[in-house]
C-alpha cells in the first residue's frame, strides 16, 4: 500500500476578512475575486499582470479585493506584481478555499 501524507493548511481567516467576504458576497463579485487569486497569486506564484482588474467592477469594489488580499499577506503593485509578505501562502490559500466556496455556494 502506498500511503500519502496530506498536510493541512491550519491558517484561519481574520474577522476583517470575513466582514470583507461578506460586502463581496453582497456586491456578488466572489468569482472575480476567485479568479484574481487564483490566476495571480496563488501557490506561491507572485507574478500578476499589469491589469489586475480588467473585470466590469467598480472603484470601491477594487479597494475592497485589493484589502481582502492584503489582509492575507500579499502586497499589490501598481506595476502589476504582487510581493508576498512574511509567508502568506497559507493565509492565501484559506482565503482562495473561502472565495471558492462561497463561488460555488452563490452560483
Amino acid at each position: 500500500r502506498f500511503w500519502i501524507q496530506t498536510q493541512f493548511i491550519s491558517a484561519e481567516l481574520m474577522d476583517d476578512q470575513l466582514w470583507l467576504l461578506l460586502e463581496s458576497l453582497e456586491r456578488k463579485i466572489v468569482s472575480q475575486q476567485l479568479n484574481l487569486v487564483r490566476t495571480h497569486i496563488t501557490l506561491g506564484s507572485f507574478q500578476g499582470a499589469a491589469d489586475y482588474f480588467n473585470y466590469n467592477i467598480s472603484i470601491e469594489e477594487q479597494m475592497l479585493t485589493i484589502a481582502l488580499v492584503e489582509l492575507s499577506g500579499v502586497q499589490l503593485q501598481e506595476d502589476g506584481s504582487a510581493v508576498p509578505r512574511d509567508q502568506p501562502f497559507e493565509a492565501m490559500a484559506a482565503l482562495f478555499v473561502a472565495l471558492y466556496a462561497l463561488n460555488l455556494l452563490s452560483g
